[in-house]
């Protein structure tokens, strides 16, 4: 059975499309009215799925290694000293004192440290793609890893007839510098066109938050000045001065959930912000207002729209329950910007539809129409006259959209045919549907309240 895409990527000039199933990223050419997609290049990440377990075990036998090695020295300054360097226990074995033992060896591994690996029987463990992007030039694809929590970025060559040179790895790890951040808040950069590999304990932070960082954007303000924008888990958007980030332009409040999603429609011309995450609202921002404090423009309430679609999918968890047990919550898991026809799409965490909002150059936001489609979307991504759907459904994997003048949005007249021809192309392969990596974890990151 074919893996669904937990991600999906168009460039800029919607020509091209990226995808991303386990951990193999494919890349096709799907030029407007094309009956067919064209793999152009594939890679995989052929990097041990145990390779989190295997470093930590390393790390374990060093250190085990070590106090084994200032045991013996102890022992052995201990014997050269004779007196009172050593005292003898009740088995008349010499032993040495406490005060004398290294301070590393003070709670010492008895035992060689075993490398634990899961055992027979148990469930496949993947290697897969956490989350692509393209840089500003489209020439650069860059990728996250989950397991060994690498930034894999290549230098993509379009005009590249051969395969196996349309992706040019150009490094593994963490145009000028690309802007990374961590789940521990905080946020680096680092030179994009660098090809040495870039060891994640040197580097050194720009900014930092106390919380999980969900969201990072480049912009630049009024007065000129580039700036770096940061959401996080506590609710907070931080507007960062770039490079010197350590002084805060402002902070905005405002919403009272985490933050999955923030975009800047280039209609707006960059001033203004669309956020949106746990809440039961969009958020609109003119983030460049020199008042303090009034930069929120409008709240948008989502609650009608997708109250009715609610189900068993959406149910809190048993601890957090209420006491009729019917308790439900949602979540806002995407916003694009439909630049074709100034609006903007969104998408909630196991609902299958888009949802289409109007918005004004001043931030003014309003619902234009919905769409459904045959199942839950994972996550979508548009570009010129296209918008593009990932579904969790093994029978169709994608749903992809004409965006019209008219601001509708039409079923593609060759919709099936490209469908087909990405989903032969997909060699991501499962036996079993448990086997499933993680394709809706947006709503893992809400705060649980014990009352």
């Amino acid at each position: 059975m074919k893996h669904p895409f937990q991600h999906i990527l168009l460039d800029k000039t919607g020509d091209y499309f990226f995808a991303a199933a386990i951990n193999s990223v494919f890349l096709f050419k799907i030029s407007t009215g094309s009956a067919e997609a064209k793999l152009l290049a594939s890679w995989t990440d052929e990097v041990d799925p145990y390779y989190t377990i295997r470093k930590h075990h390393k790390e374990l036998l060093e250190q085990y290694e070590k106090q084994q090695r200032e045991k013996k020295e102890a022992e052995d300054a201990a014997k050269a000293e004779e007196e009172p360097a050593t005292v003898v226990n009740e088995n008349n074995k010499r032993v040495i004192p406490e005060e004398q033992i290294p301070a590393s060896t003070k709670q010492v591994m008895n035992k060689k440290p075993k490398l634990p690996l899961p055992g027979p029987g148990a469930p496949p463990t993947y290697t897969y793609i956490r989350d692509m992007c393209l840089s500003r030039d489209n020439q650069y694809l860059i990728v996250t890893t989950d397991n060994d929590k690498a930034v894999v970025i290549f230098k993509i060559n379009y005009s590249e007839t051969e395969p196996s040179k349309v992706f040019e790895l150009v490094k593994r790890q963490p145009i000028s510098k690309l802007i990374i951040a961590d789940k521990f808040g905080d946020v680096y950069s680092i030179f994009l066109k660098d090809t040495e590999v870039i060891d994640d304990s040197k580097l050194v932070p720009i900014l930092g938050h106390v919380s999980m960082l969900t969201c990072v954007q480049n912009a630049i303000d009024e007065n000129g000045k580039e700036v770096v924008m940061t959401a996080d888990r506590d609710e907070h958007i931080r507007i960062s001065y770039f490079p010197k980030s350590y002084v805060i332009k402002k902070i905005l409040f405002g919403h009272k959930e985490f933050i999955s999603s923030f975009i800047l429609p280039e209609w707006c011309n960059g001033k203004v912000l669309v956020s949106a995450g746990g809440d039961s609202f969009i958020a609109t921002w003119l983030w460049q207002s020199a008042e303090e404090g009034k930069e929120l423009k409008c709240k948008f309430e989502v609650d009608d729209l997708v109250k009715d679609k609610l189900n068993d999918k959406h149910l809190v968890p048993e601890k957090f329950q209420d006491d009729s047990g019917n308790l439900v919550e949602y979540c806002i898991s995407k916003l694009v910007a439909l630049n074709k026809t100034k609006q903007i799409a969104v998408i909630f965490e196991r609902i299958s539809s888009v949802f289409i909002f109007d918005l004004s150059e001043d931030g003014e936001l309003s619902f234009n129409k919905e769409y459904k489609v045959s199942s839950d979307i994972i996550t979508i991504t548009a570009a010129k006259d296209q918008l593009i759907c990932s579904l969790d459904d093994m029978s169709q994997c994608l749903e992809i959209f004409d965006i019209n003048e008219d601001k509708s949005l039409t079923v593609s007249k060759n919709a099936s045919k490209l469908i087909e021809s990405i989903n032969n192309a997909n060699d991501s392969v499962i036996g079993d549907i448990d086997e499933l990596i993680p394709l809706f974890n947006t709503n893992y990151m809400r705060k649980r309240r014990l009352h």
